[in-house]
């Protein structure tokens, strides 16, 4: 991904930059500039967004503006227990001391044609306080001038997410395709299920879930991107049933597996159930996806050869907690009960 053309006009054109840059040189062409002066703009970037952290943690909790390897790395050797410390402790370094979000040298790279990581455009897009929900078409947008250095970027950027333009537009660039859900069933049997799920635009631009699971047909819509996570709603078709998706998608893009629960009620005991699924991404959109029956595989099934199949069925074989199942309960004495 590269620098949209209006990102590099905003940063260029940003005041406190040029402030300090016209003292330092008359030539203000970004592509003519030194290491030294791409230093001193990348100073002036890290220290509006240390400023801008202290007050959206979530910037730094959900890994926007900076990766969770290098947060972790960050709080192993300063000996931090938690984000808010590390947050607090940004806001604690002195005057001439400045977190590197980004560096000049990186900087450099993209006014000489390289590419950025996501984690960097968004710290830039919070260098010049972007709202949230004009990130994507920030990072698109080309070639258009902006003033809009002072707009507000909301507290909680993803939490507050809804099914917005920018939380569609994502969903839409990422995360549409076919898929094959897996789960173990509820029955209590070692036994898992392997079926179609397949996350598609129509013409009107909604999106929607079609899925098929032990039988019985499931139609839903894509509710948002909230906290990194992406929340599906389920309607099953053929009886009185809402099955709840929860995928953990943080910041990645177009990932290959998707970890999440679900949450629904058991056919057999008529009971709140919640599953561990796992959504694998297929390579080809074939058209009749759709049509391909849903599988019931045993535990003990042996495999010749390593395939997507064999890794989820053999991770979920290990897998602790598949089925968390739940029971009647009224009062204490019904509680009392179930005790050994």
């Amino acid at each position: 991904m590269f620098l949209s053309s209006r990102l590099k006009k905003a940063i260029e054109n940003h005041p406190e930059i040029q402030s300090v840059l016209k003292t330092k040189s008359r030539d203000l062409k970004w592509e003519h500039f030194t290491r030294t002066q791409f230093n001193i703009a990348a100073r002036i970037i890290n220290k509006n967004i240390s400023k801008e952290i202290q007050s959206n943690e979530d910037l730094v909790e959900m890994h926007m503006v900076i990766g969770k390897q290098q947060l972790e790395k960050q709080m192993l050797s300063l000996r931090i227990d938690s984000v808010h410390d590390f947050i607090k402790y940004i806001g604690n370094l002195r005057e001439y001391r400045v977190f590197n979000w980004i560096s000049g040298k990186t900087l450099q790279s993209y006014w000489n044609g390289g590419e950025a990581k996501y984690v960097k455009l968004n710290a830039l897009l919070v260098f010049l306080q972007v709202p949230f929900a004009d990130w994507d078409a920030w990072q698109k947008e080309q070639g258009k001038k902006t003033d809009n250095y002072k707009s507000s970027l909301s507290r909680l950027p993803l939490a507050t997410m809804g099914l917005s333009r920018s939380s569609l537009s994502i969903i839409k660039n990422y995360y549409l395709g076919n898929y094959f859900l897996y789960y173990q069933k509820t029955d209590g049997s070692k036994n898992i299920i392997k079926t179609p799920f397949i996350l598609k635009e129509l013409e009107n631009g909604q999106i929607i879930i079609k899925s098929i699971s032990e039988g019985h047909r499931y139609s839903g819509k894509v509710m948002g991107i909230r906290d990194g996570c992406l929340y599906i709603n389920c309607q099953n078709l053929d009886f009185e049933e809402i099955e709840q998706y929860i995928f953990n998608i943080g910041l990645e893009t177009k990932p290959q597996v998707l970890f999440g629960v679900s949450n629904t009620v058991s056919v057999k005991t008529r009971q709140a159930v919640a599953l561990k699924n796992i959504l694998v991404k297929q390579q080809t959109n074939d058209p009749g996806f759709e049509n391909i029956q849903e599988t019931e595989i045993p535990f003990s099934k042996k495999y010749a050869s390593q395939t997507e199949e064999s890794l989820v069925v053999n991770y979920l074989k290990q897998s602790h907690n598949n089925v968390i199942t739940t029971r009647s309960c009224c009062n204490l004495t019904d509680l009392a009960e179930f005790l050994p």
